[in-house]
């Protein structure tokens, strides 16, 4: 609301801190070869954030856990177990908190950027005419800054110990040989600890078609297919993103349909496509 009316306070806490980090003409950095003097704005270092998050989340797994002894699930890069065996085990990787941080950065960034532009706007730029919305490229203000939609468009951060136990729940439960009611439990108690990724949503929907709920089905096949798009990428890295996508709509398709096989061979000649 004060926003709207064009009211601005530059002694709100997070704005002070953030204008101590990223001040508004950017940063200075050292160029990598020469060692000159580089200056970075404000907007192209929310775009090296961004484009980390992004990185992180197609590349890493459980293998860089190990790598770099990520026990906290903090990703702080301080171990050094240059022995790890690659691929390792096979679990997801520990890199959403981390991220969820950075993205939590973004989004401060973004709002400081809209602030300032509209103060900018407020006070009126240029001459003769008064007000004149000027972009300014030297601060890079041609860059569209983007919301991604992870972690509730940036607005959450996940705390880095319910990442593991979510992690740990996810992967009892897909070797687990106690039934589907305790398959089901240890997915929903993951899925409570960490909404923010697709797959224990799907696992959770065959669990449910298995059991011929399919209204639950088709609401956890939804979410995950949901999450996994707007990820554009996986995060149980064993199979492909597009396999993921896949499964996750026939597991949709079968769920409208309130079908589902009852045999093996039903289930292996399940396939989409149309």
């Amino acid at each position: 609301e004060e926003f709207e009316k064009g009211i601005f306070n530059g002694d709100e806490r997070w704005r002070k801190k953030l204008q101590g980090l990223v001040p508004v003409d950017g940063v200075k950095v050292k160029h990598i070869r020469t060692g000159e003097d580089v200056n970075v704005s404000r907007r192209v270092v929310a775009v090296f954030v961004m484009m980390t998050m992004a990185d992180f989340s197609d590349q890493l797994f459980g293998f860089q856990d190990m790598l770099f002894e990520n026990f906290d699930g903090r990703l702080e890069f301080k171990g050094n177990n240059f022995g790890a065996v690659w691929p390792g085990n096979g679990k997801p990787g520990l890199w959403l908190n981390s991220i969820s941080r950075m993205g939590a950065v973004y989004n401060l960034i973004l709002r400081e950027e809209e602030i300032f532009l509209e103060e900018k706007k407020r006070v009126g730029v240029g001459e003769g005419e008064g007000r004149v919305n000027v972009v300014d490229c030297e601060r890079d203000e041609d860059i569209e800054l983007v919301l991604p939609p992870v972690f509730d468009k940036c607005s959450k951060v996940l705390d880095a110990g319910d990442q593991i136990v979510a992690r740990d729940l996810y992967w009892e439960a897909l070797s687990c040989e106690e039934g589907m009611e305790k398959i089901e439990e240890l997915l929903v108690k993951s899925i409570e600890k960490n909404p923010f990724v697709g797959e224990p949503h799907v696992v959770l929907s065959q669990v449910y078609l298995t059991k011929g709920r399919f209204e639950e089905g088709e609401r956890e096949s939804e979410r995950g297919l949901t999450l996994l798009l707007e990820w554009g990428c996986h995060w149980d890295k064993r199979v492909s993103w597009e396999g993921w996508i896949s499964w996750t709509r026939v597991l949709l398709m079968k769920a409208k349909e309130k079908s589902w096989p009852n045999n093996s061979w039903g289930i292996l000649n399940l396939g989409l496509v149309k």
